[in-house]
């Protein structure tokens, strides 16, 4: 093999590399597309979460969102436990770093204890809901389970 043919080979399999990474690489580079440089606080993380188009239609990057989970779970005191749905807010504040709207996909920062909740709760059997913060709301606030049981309590 001559070095021309060579050099040839080598920029095919090149080409061939690229298209086979092109779907691995399209969302990270739209969302430097979107926002310029993709920039995160030290120790944070860059997480890719799935999520219904309806939550992703007014999301943009550099926003702020809240993370809820709704699941069956057990509620009463041991001997009276009953199933029932309940909704928590599990992640509070969080930059929203990208949208890709096409595929339903959202880029938030999260540090990495708050990736292990969001993977967590993000199992099948959970609907996650992302939910828009003002900017200048920054407020973490405690929150409690919710649950119809308890909206309609005396």
């Amino acid at each position: 093999m001559s070095a021309n043919q060579g050099g040839t080979m080598n920029r095919r399999l090149l080409a061939v590399l690229a298209l086979l990474a092109a779907p691995l690489l399209a969302f990270p580079l739209a969302a430097r597309a979107i926002e310029g440089p993709l920039t995160l606080t030290p120790g944070y993380r860059a997480m890719t979460m799935p999520f219904p188009e309806h939550q992703l239609a007014y999301l943009e990057p550099g926003d702020r969102a809240d993370m809820l989970a709704t699941f069956e779970a057990l509620t009463g005191k041991t001997g009276a436990t009953r199933k029932e749905d309940v909704t928590v807010t599990f992640l509070q504040n969080v930059r929203v770093l990208a949208v890709d709207r096409s595929r339903g996909l959202v880029q938030l920062e999260v540090n990495p204890n708050e990736a292990q909740y969001a993977a967590l709760f993000s199992v099948k059997e959970r609907t996650l809901w992302l939910i828009e913060r003002t900017l200048d709301d920054k407020e973490l606030k405690p929150m409690v389970m919710a649950s119809a049981r308890k909206l309609f309590l005396p």
